[in-house]
This record gives structure tokens, C-alpha cells and sequence, in this order.
């Protein structure tokens, strides 16, 4: 599992060229009114997995991978707001498509996992003006890690025979 964040990370910045910062989270959205990001951003986490024994210590394992996307609700989607500030109001949708599209189902992460399936979408109500959906997938993979590595050494002996 060390490296699903990462993978997830650099499969948005290659196809989600909207997002303007893209991390693992530790928080960063914590600290408003000042946090260290620029809207809108990702924020990838691993939230939990649950594993099965294959026996002779390895396991298959099912992840819940959470990406929370947050923009500033800056403009008005009211009926009787400008037609483009509707538009703009409404680009959360198109960022929450294009994420999916990116993600769900793709061939990106190392040898081991299998594909990232979404499985929900949340939205988080806040009292900071900022706008935060949720997006649930599992990830399928298999750890291995604790199986003993054997190696092969060949060695040489010498015999000294000594004759009476």
C-alpha cells in the first residue's frame, strides 16, 4: 500500500489539470481560516482495509480510498444570478466527473492492486464558505510483505586430508 497516494496523486495532476494542489491528507483543511492549499484542491487519504489470510502469510486486502475535493463557494447559483455565475458555481460537478473519469476503473497502480471502483460520494456541509464533496473507492490488492525472503548462497568447502 505505500505507494496508492502517490499513484493517485500523480494520476490526477497528469489528467485533472483543474485542481490546483493535489496532497495526501494530513489536515491541511483544518487550519482555515488560512490553509496551506489552493482551490480547488484534492485531498487523498487511505481510510481503512480490511484483510483476508491466503495462508503462508499473505493476505488479500480491500482499501477505502477517500479523495476530498474542496473549492471556495464564491458565486451565486440563484435563479436570478447572471448566467455566468451559475456556471461557475456549478464547476464543482465538472471537477467531481473529471476525478471519477480519471480514476475509477483505470489501470494505474502498481503490481499487486487491482483497479480503483467508486463506491460512494459524500458531501461535508461546512461553515467556511468552502464547498467539500467526498469520493469513496476500494482498491483490491495483495500484501505480501511478511513472507520470508530466501536466498540461495553457494558455498565451498576445503578438506585437508592429511596421510599417516
Amino acid at each position: 500500500m505505500n505507494n496508492i497516494i502517490e499513484d493517485i496523486q500523480n494520476k490526477l495532476i497528469a489528467e485533472v489539470p483543474a485542481l490546483k494542489y493535489i496532497d495526501q491528507d494530513w489536515g491541511q483543511m483544518d487550519f482555515y481560516p488560512n490553509p496551506p492549499v489552493k482551490f480547488p484542491c484534492a485531498l487523498i487519504d487511505i481510510q481503512s482495509a480490511e484483510y483476508s489470510d491466503e495462508g503462508k502469510l499473505i493476505q488479500q486486502g480491500d482499501a477505502v480510498i477517500v479523495i476530498r475535493l474542496f473549492d471556495m463557494k464564491l458565486s451565486n447559483s440563484s435563479n436570478a444570478a447572471p448566467q455566468s455565475q451559475k456556471e461557475n458555481a456549478k464547476k464543482i460537478w465538472t471537477l467531481l466527473k473529471d476525478v471519477n473519469k480519471a480514476l475509477h476503473g483505470q489501470y494505474f497502480l502498481d503490481n499487486g492492486k487491482g483497479r480503483p471502483m467508486r463506491k460512494s460520494m459524500r458531501r461535508a456541509k461546512r461553515n467556511d464558505g468552502c464547498y467539500q464533496t467526498e469520493l469513496y473507492y476500494s482498491v483490491h490488492f495483495t500484501d505480501n510483505s511478511c513472507v520470508p525472503v530466501y536466498y540461495e548462497t553457494t558455498a565451498e568447502a576445503q578438506i585437508t586430508v592429511t596421510l599417516l
